[in-house]
């Protein structure tokens, strides 16, 4: 039987566009890193393959698996291809008024964090490699750049930043190192939203990548025996976006956000040695409902709390 030698980990996307197919499940394959002692010379460790750009086939016995998603990137897919099936659509729905959250779930080490932001979890900003969440900044202000050029003077808008993690079981404010931890509420006019959380006025990607890389020094890192910057909590960075159209004297506003969410390793406790407080955390990071234990609890929360409204 082969061996497994790579790793999974599912994108999960979430937005409203009204075309009816708000849910999108993704798989990325991650090729070995460097120091494992194996090889994938002439696939002869792989437990898998990609058979059809939406088909993993499992080479398990007695039988081989096949699971199909909305799609699958293989080891040679680049960051850029993977934006584009994951994210793109995603943030050009925001530009219209939709809300749109995307967010990878995996074993610690399955690449998720790499693919999210990049080789680096800082100054991925200009890196060829950068992941997701950089390439959704710059997309943005490209198309609001775009928008606003051809409306002229009659749209404007305004995009600020929020940055929070979930860790056992609090929220913290990842834009203020000092604040307590916050609270989820929910009122008629915002919907579900974080009560308290700092947001900052950005102008232009590289200004929301400094929100970002701001925020990410204070999110709380534990070693583990399997990944040494393992992070023990679930980060959410969001945009929120609105624009304001004037014609023939009436004033047209429009609200969405951009939820980009790593979450932490979803690897079993037995799996990583942790103990005394790690385990804690351990716990507390796979226990409902801030802790999204397995996919299908991570993404209930996730609607609830970010598009709960618009579905």
């Amino acid at each position: 039987m082969p061996s497994c030698c790579v790793y999974l980990f599912h994108f999960i996307s979430l937005h409203c566009s009204g075309d009816g197919d708000s849910i999108k499940v993704f798989v990325r394959v991650r090729p070995l890193t460097h120091g494992t002692g194996l090889t994938t010379d002439g696939d002869q460790n792989l437990c898998l393959n990609v058979s059809l750009p939406n088909t993993i086939r499992l080479l398990s016995k007695p039988e081989p698996r096949t699971f199909t998603y909305d799609h699958v990137a293989d080891m040679d897919t680049s960051q850029d291809s993977v934006f584009n099936s994951v994210a793109k659509n995603i943030v050009e729905s925001c530009m219209n008024g939709y809300n749109g959250t995307i967010f990878a779930y995996g074993q610690t080490g399955s690449g998720k964090t790499f693919t999210m932001l990049g080789p680096s979890e800082l100054d991925n900003f200009t890196d060829e490699l950068r992941g997701v969440i950089p390439r959704s900044f710059e997309y943005l202000f490209f198309l609001i750049g775009r928008e606003a050029e051809r409306s002229g003077k009659s749209k404007s808008f305004l995009c600020k930043c929020s940055f929070i993690e979930i860790y056992n079981e609090q929220i913290y404010d990842l834009l203020d190192s000092a604040s307590a931890s916050l609270f989820l509420r929910e009122n008629i006019k915002k919907g579900v939203f974080v009560e308290g959380a700092v947001e900052k006025f950005v102008n232009s990607a590289a200004e929301a990548y400094q929100v970002l890389s701001m925020g990410w020094r204070n999110r709380r890192v534990a070693s583990t025996s399997m990944n040494r910057e393992s992070s023990r909590s679930h980060a959410v960075f969001t945009m929120t976006l609105e624009s304001k159209e004037c014609r023939n004297e009436v004033v047209n506003i429009r609200r969405s956000q951009l939820n980009l969410v790593d979450l932490a390793g979803s690897e079993r406790q037995k799996d990583t040695h942790a103990e005394g407080s790690r385990l804690k955390v351990r716990f507390s990071v796979r226990s409902p409902p801030l802790a999204l234990k397995y996919p299908r609890q991570s993404f209930f929360f996730l609607v609830y709390v970010f598009i709960y409204n618009d579905l």
